[in-house]
């Protein structure tokens, strides 16, 4: 970025958070409120009504299992959903001197995932002081893997916020996919659990490794390696840059459509 259009970045960013969190007293509530009920309702359920239990570790309790993969998909869920209408809502900005419209998105993404894990850390240091044994190490760990998904949050928001300005039904279809992408990731259970034809489909989800490795470095201390685990990131590298690709190339349409 040029001097100016790091400076729009960041006013574009601390505007996110004043207008979408700080300013507005509802929404500063529900970014900690609307997880943490959400949470309660998902661990009466599984754990009252179907007894649901860690699969393969009777250690770790089902409430910080599911803590521990619900806040950041709850930070990438909202950041894509926020994103993809960014560019549309902003339309008088597109067009600027000096201003890279991709700064739209990004900076939206950037907002919802500074206060989300603002939340998350909170969330993993009340679950300490209630008894959790979480293995610190292992958060340090899960910086990059955060730093990752971030990234894949970008490479949706960017592909997702130029296409809604083509295809407005976008904005409609979104949160349903999303709520599907959300119970088709192993965060109110275990992959383990499922039939071996559905966990070779998992392998599929990007998602599911980015919430399954936040687990086995954050509760179980594991921290071995694979070929997935390089598979995943070179991947959301390259979604980023076809992303970003996409973006720059119809991003000099946007002014016809808006």
């Amino acid at each position: 970025m040029n001097p100016i259009s790091d400076t729009f970045f960041r006013q574009m960013v601390s505007r996110a958070i004043r207008r979408d969190y700080l300013e507005n007293v509802t929404g500063f509530a529900l970014l900690f409120l609307q997880p943490l009920m959400l949470l309660a309702i998902y661990t009466f359920v599984f754990t009252t009504i179907f007894k649901a239990r860690v699969a393969g570790d009777s250690s770790v309790a089902f409430v910080p299992y599911l803590a521990v993969a619900f806040w950041p998909w709850t930070a990438f869920s909202e950041s894509v959903l926020r994103a993809s209408g960014s560019v549309r809502s902003n339309a008088a900005l597109i067009g600027k001197v000096a201003i890279p419209a991709e700064a739209i998105p990004l900076s939206t993404v950037t907002a919802a995932f500074l206060m989300n894990m603002a939340g998350y850390l909170a969330v993993l240091l009340v679950m300490q002081l209630l008894g959790t044994s979480l293995n610190w190490p292992g958060l340090l760990a899960a910086l990059p893997l955060l730093l990752m998904m971030f990234l894949f949050s970008c490479a949706l928001a960017l592909f997702l916020s130029a296409l809604q300005v083509f295809l407005r039904d976008v904005g409609k279809i979104l949160p349903p996919l999303m709520t599907f992408w959300f119970f088709a990731t192993p965060i109110l259970y275990s992959s383990s659990v499922l039939p071996e034809r559905a966990a070779a489909l998992m392998k599929f989800n990007p998602m599911a490794w980015y919430v399954e490795r936040l687990r086995d470095f954050i509760l179980f201390g594991n921290f071995e390696l694979s070929a997935r685990d390089l598979a995943v990131p070179v991947l959301t590298l390259l979604l980023l840059w076809a992303a970003h690709r996409f973006f720059k190339r119809v991003s000099s349409h946007f002014e016809d459509f808006l």
